[in-house]
């Protein structure tokens, strides 16, 4: 999908703005992968999700703790919630990772979102290993990220 085909769906079939949290979490300072995802600016020259008519887009930054990821993706209403995490030694990814799934299940709030983690090294095969929605690689653009976000929210949204 195009800029316009996703913000024409997310119009015409949620009837109100998508709503998108994002941070890298916990130990992770690494911005570069989030911000190029979510800010309006972009990359690769596209839009992030910020400049969508149609989208909500709040990155609350770096070294975010999951609890106050979760704490903001609730006030907000969102549909959606963007992790981005480095690769590191000694997998704390992996531990960092599965902390958020772990605290969506336990306040039973799991199924309300979609979530997506993305950064250096993170397929699609691994993310959803560790209960995620969608994973994205290096090179993502912001244009697969809100393709990916749009249909997956609207998909839900359908009885």
């Amino acid at each position: 999908m195009d800029y316009y085909a996703i913000n024409k769906l997310i119009k015409t079939a949620l009837a109100r703005k998508l709503v998108v949290v994002g941070a890298a979490i916990e130990s992770d300072a690494h911005t570069v992968g989030i911000d190029a995802i979510m800010n309006m600016k972009g990359f690769a020259g596209e839009y992030g999700l910020e400049r969508y008519p149609e989208m909500e887009a709040l990155n609350i930054g770096s070294q975010v703790p999951c609890e106050q990821l979760l704490k903001s993706a609730l006030e907000h209403n969102a549909d959606a919630i963007l992790v981005s995490q480095i690769v590191t030694q000694k997998n704390i990814h992996v531990q960092n990772l599965t902390k958020l799934i772990e605290l969506l299940e336990a306040e039973g709030v799991r199924e309300r979102f979609v979530l997506v983690v993305g950064g250096p090294r993170i397929s699609n095969a691994f993310a959803k290993e560790l209960g995620y929605d969608a994973g994205f690689g290096s090179r993502t653009t912001p244009l697969e990220v809100a393709t990916f976000l749009s249909q997956e929210v609207v998909r839900r949204s359908r009885p």
